[in-house]
Formats: structure tokens, sequence, C-alpha cells
């Protein structure tokens, strides 16, 4: 069960996540692909973090790859942003969203 707390630490690491990962990508997005944080889970003791990425129009392994191996780099830029706001940073996960499935994307 998620308290106040707990959705409120979860919603400023929400767009904390959604704002880095829109700068990194930003720049580099030549190839025509789009990736959005779509949700992010937090456990009831706030030490870990699982955020849900899509990657559209087609999910890109590389691109995937390159996120979660650069977690505990995110980490780190959330622990500068948000010094003030949180004692401690959970450590990240990145998982794909599976509510878009390969039949969508076949024409």
């Amino acid at each position: 069960m998620d308290s106040i707390k707990n959705k409120k630490i979860s919603s400023i690491f929400y767009t904390e996540i959604a704002e880095i990962l829109h700068q990194e990508f930003n720049n580099e997005n030549r190839e025509g692909f789009l990736i959005t944080l779509t949700k992010v889970c937090m456990n009831p003791d706030m030490t870990f973090i699982k955020g849900y990425i899509s990657i559209y129009p087609f999910i890109k392994e590389n691109i995937f790859k390159k996120i979660r191996s650069k977690s505990g780099f995110y980490r780190k830029l959330l622990s500068k942003k948000l010094r003030y706001r949180v004692k401690k940073v959970p450590k990240l996960d990145f998982r794909l969203e599976n509510s878009f499935s390969k039949k969508h994307f076949i024409e």
C-alpha cells in the first residue's frame, strides 16, 4: 500500500527522471525514436525505484541497454538535483513498458 509520502516522492522522482532522459536523448534523437517514462514505482521502504519506459516506434535494444547501464549515473544526477528535498536517492532500475506490442507496428 502506498503512503501519501511515498506517492509525493514518487512524483518528484518521475519528473526529474523524465527530465534527465529528455536531456540525454534530445541531442541524440537523429534516428527518429521517442523515449517516454511512463511510470515510476517505489518500494515501501524507499530504497529502490522501477522506472518503466517505452521506446517508440519500436524497441531499440541498444538504447534500452544504454539506459540500464547508465542508471548509476542517473542516480548521481538525481542526488545533485534533489539534495535539499530528499535524504537518500534510491537505486534505479529501468524496465520496458508492455502496453505496446509488436503487432501494433506491423503494417
